[in-house]
């Protein structure tokens, strides 16, 4: 059987080196007086998010998992906010919240900017809006 030549891809495409990056975005929130900026998350980085924020207990003699779609989805943000930095000693004073980056930025966003905050990162990420709701379907299961 010969193979159609023009089917042929050569595998340097798909090498590391060779993959143009994603871009990161900005994200707009009109209180405040510079943009946020979130960066796309790969498979391998949701997928240890998830580990992280998954249960496994036993009823039974039966494993069960069951993963936290609140805290996953934070986590998700977390990882995914390039700017501004939750990490900083100054943010988090202003805010009462030391040491708590997650809890920073819940204390300076409004629930609806949160929501809209962690959508921009799924779709960044690569999930398309319909995606979404069948994503945390799967999740609560």
């Amino acid at each position: 059987m010969t193979e159609n030549p023009k089917n042929i891809v050569s595998i340097d495409a798909f090498l590391a080196q060779n993959v143009k990056p994603a871009d990161n975005q900005e994200v707009k929130i009109k209180r405040f007086g510079a943009p946020f900026v979130i960066r796309a998350l790969s498979q391998d980085e949701i997928s240890d998010l998830q580990k992280q924020n998954t249960k496994r207990t036993t009823v039974k003699g039966v494993l069960q998992e069951s993963t936290d779609t609140i805290a996953f989805s934070n986590a998700m943000v977390e990882a995914a906010l390039v700017q501004p930095d939750l990490n900083n000693a100054k943010l988090q004073t202003s805010y009462g919240t030391q040491g708590q980056p997650i809890k920073t930025l819940k204390k300076m966003l409004l629930g609806g900017e949160f929501a809209d905050l962690a959508q921009k990162v799924q779709e960044l990420s690569g999930y398309e809006p319909e995606d979404l709701d069948s994503k945390s379907d799967d999740l609560k299961n």
